[in-house]
């Protein structure tokens, strides 16, 4: 073997190389605080050396050359524990590298050992040597030939050469201090009171391996993106020529926005709030403040930052999505990958850049990394997505972590994050501010007291547009009704459109079905997530155009969905969610509307307390009751008020167990009194266990299903997994999720549920989405 192989029929030095060139490049573009930045860097580059070092064995080198000898056990072929073994060791007695804190030598060794797997808790990390793991890294490094080893790195810098006398003393040595590793840990355990290593521990990790991804599955093949240049007068290009109505509300919209655009920023202030009224065009203002603030970090500080603009919902990131393209259409500008990216679970995986009037697209492999690396100047992404690159152990969420580094966070509809989690997001936001130099802003029409007033800077005085509002007026109605008594109370006026925002999904159904027994179903439409995204996105279509005087629907209609009727009915929530369905309630401020509270109980408990906390249902409920009719310009008092009285009273067990999670570097395990391993971690709290089902609605339902069920064939699990990719996104329009204790359970086909075109009426209602329970069915 005259040279050393990192991956099939490609030399290790090279690979090496390219690695080392990816690391360099993610220093360049960053502008980092960690109090020891230098010394952070020197360790990743130590740590893009020996992380595939131990593929130099016999036993790997035999294997990456395809001969045949199948007898190769995998736990002598594989390399991250010994490249694990090798930096550590060397670290410890080669270079005189002397470190700030003495950890960063043991999270290295934890990085390379895990650069192909996802992070767990350290202390059960080092309680796993014992012979069996001696007797590998013996058998390994004895199968190693050095003289070809020192002449591959020998370029390398930091690098001296090795021989095999002295790794073997290293391995007596290591297992020796094992024990005494332990006790330092539990002993650093006990004393830590800071994030600052977890971050210092995920951006490592993170800068390692997306290095290692990136040279194999685009370096190799192609070139990175460029980065793109671009000019923070893009959205006042865009609205010169929108042509909008002089109306009073536009009006208001375009004086936040001036008061936005004209914002002295200083970047010594690194979180702000856009507190502004429903309809009052937070999206296009939060990012022309955005483009400031990016142009104002590369005036000033010479870097150039990513802006990542984070939603709840997907159906909000799209119609969010097809308003950036149009800014940038307005402007005569390509819009490709690299300058916008669209990421979430659904998200198609192509990737195509223009650059000098060529289109370069990726391949399947390389389009996936560039974008779950979030490998563009905007990003558009979901809650999900961001916080699990945060709050997370698994290897892929982790990957992007570095990508935050001196970004500007918009995140927009923040009272989406459970209040829960509010401690554990400040110290995690502060620290994440403090040494990657990221900048957050919090854009809502109820923005919750995560932040205290003296840490997050206004860009506006929100009270100055409540005030002059006067589009809807709230009543609140709490005695308890059943359904029955509710529409009985109900007084329906012919020209008058309605929207009822229910609870669950059975009591919206059950208020659909008897709603339509007074009028027209041709009047009335519904919606709710038992019916498929490809049929729900439609309904939502025809709602903007008009076509239904009454909509019964879920809470999916709340956050950003831009529907507008004259009345809506919203059951028992917490007030910042009947605030944000009153933004549906004469949105354009053309009419007066009217939005009624009540409270609906199917006889023995309130649906409200199905689905939320007793907490925020009482201090609502206290709030409400407070006078008979609240007006529009009194909205941003009582939101004030609900949420310093929720910062009273919230238990912060949560944020603190997880804080302590964090702090103790405990990834993964199970849940102790006192912390919560970081893999448990859900933003999105699911009260029972849920299933897909697969409702094949039309034609093209149909093809679609037929052509997931060509792709299972595939026997290549990697060609398998890209050819399903080409199909994910529409897929997934006719995938619904259910209750998995359903007591009318749909037929299971490859794993998942399955509903044909010829059982449809056996499982699905045309109006009302799924069938949860069997009546009248006959087997």
């Amino acid at each position: 073997m005259e040279r050393l192989l990192s991956h099939p029929s490609y030399p290790l030095k090279l690979h090496i190389h390219g690695v080392l060139k990816q690391i360099e490049r993610f220093y360049e573009e960053k502008d980092l605080a960690f109090d020891y930045t230098e010394e952070l860097e020197e360790i990743s580059k130590l740590l893009g050396i020996f992380h595939d070092i131990g593929k130099a064995t016999n036993y790997f080198q035999t294997y990456i050359r395809d001969v045949e000898n199948p007898q190769i056990p995998t736990h002598l072929k594989n390399h991250s524990l010994l490249s694990a073994f090798l930096l550590y060791s060397y670290m410890k007695n080669e270079i005189n590298l002397s470190l700030s804190d003495e950890r960063l030598l043991l999270i290295s060794f934890l990085i390379i050992k895990r650069h192909h797997g996802n992070l767990t808790n350290w202390l059960e990390e080092f309680k796993q040597f014992h012979d069996e793991e001696k007797e590998q890294l013996i058998k390994q490094i004895q199968s190693i030939d050095f003289e070809l080893l020192n002449y591959t790195f020998q370029n390398f810098p930091y690098y001296k050469s090795l021989t095999k006398e002295k790794c073997l003393a290293w391995i007596e040595e290591f297992f020796k201090e094992a024990r005494k590793i332990r006790r330092k840990i539990m002993k650093y355990n006990r004393n830590v009171d800071s994030l600052s290593f977890y971050i210092q521990y995920l951006f490592l990790f993170s800068i390692l391996i997306d290095a290692d991804k990136s040279e194999v599955g685009i370096l190799q093949k192609s070139c990175f993106p460029k980065r793109k240049e671009f000019s923070n007068q893009l959205v006042k290009v865009f609205k010169e020529n929108q042509h909008w109505q002089d109306i009073k509300l536009n009006r208001l919209r375009e004086k936040a926005f001036q008061e936005v655009d004209q914002y002295e920023i200083d970047l010594k202030k690194q979180f702000y709030s856009l507190q502004l009224p429903t309809g009052l065009g937070k999206t296009l203002t939060s990012l022309q403040f955005g483009l400031n603030l990016r142009k104002k970090l590369e005036e000033e500080k010479g870097i150039k930052p990513r802006i990542i603009y984070s939603l709840p919902f997907l159906s909000v990131i799209d119609q969010t999505e097809q308003v950036m393209r149009s800014i940038f259409k307005e402007n005569h500008m390509k819009v490709d990958h690299s300058l916008l990216l669209a990421h979430h679970h659904l998200s198609d995986l192509q990737y195509t850049t223009y650059d000098n009037e060529n289109y370069q697209t990726y391949d399947y492999n390389a389009a996936k990394l560039l974008i779950e690396g979030w490998n563009a100047e905007i990003i558009l992404t979901t809650f999900v997505q961001l916080f699990q690159t945060i709050f997370s152990n698994q290897n892929k969420s982790l990957r992007k972590l570095h990508r935050l580094a001196n970004s500007i966070i918009i995140i927009d509809e923040v009272q989406a994050i459970p209040h829960k989690y509010w401690l554990v997001t400040r110290e995690t936001m502060k620290c994440l501010a403090r040494y990657l130099g990221c900048y957050f802003v919090f854009s809502s029409a109820t923005t919750p007291a995560i932040f205290s007033k003296d840490e997050m800077k206004p860009l506006v005085n929100p009270e100055n547009y409540y005030q002059v509002l006067s589009r809807v007026e709230l009543y609140p109605a709490l005695e308890p009704l059943t359904i029955d008594e509710f529409i009985d109370s109900l007084d329906l006026e012919g020209n008058t459109t309605y929207l009822f925002i229910l609870n669950t999904i059975g009591s919206a159904k059950e208020f659909y079905e008897k709603i339509t027994e007074i009028v027209s179903t041709e009047e009335v439409t519904f919606l709710s997530t038992h019916i498929p995204p490809f049929e729900r996105l439609q309904r939502i279509q025809d709602i903007k155009n008009k076509k239904y005087r009454m909509v019964v629907s879920t809470q999916l209609v709340e956050a950003g969905v831009d529907i507008d009727f004259d009345v809506v009915y919203r059951d028992l929530a917490p007030l910042d969610a009947i605030h944000q369905a009153a933004g549906r309630c004469n949105r354009h401020g053309l009419r007066k509307g009217k939005v009624h509270v009540v409270q609906l109980t199917d006889g023995r408990r309130s649906y409200a307390s199905y689905i939320y906390d007793v907490i925020r249902l009482n201090v609502t409920k206290e709030l409400l009751m407070e006078k008979p009719k609240m007006n529009e310009n009194e909205f941003f008092m009582y939101i004030e008020k609900y949420f310093e009285q929720l910062t009273e009273k919230i238990a912060n067990k949560e944020s603190l167990a997880l804080l302590n999670g964090m702090k103790t570097l405990y990834f993964d395990g199970e849940v102790e009194s006192d912390r919560m391993p970081i893999s448990q971690f859900r933003l999105i709290q699911e009260n029972y266990e849920r299933m897909e089902v697969f409702i094949e609605l039309n034609d093209d339902a149909k093809k679609v299903f037929q052509r997931f069920e060509e792709i299972l064939e595939i026997q290549d699990r990697w060609e398998q997994q890209k050819a399903f990719a080409t199909i994910k996104s529409i897929f997934q329009k006719f995938v619904i999720s259910i209750p998995i204790k359903v007591d009318h359970k749909p037929p299971i086909r490859y794993g998942i549920g399955y509903v044909s075109n010829d059982q449809l009426q056996d499982f699905y209602d045309r109006v009302l989405g799924y069938k949860t329970n069997s009546i009248g069915l006959i087997w």
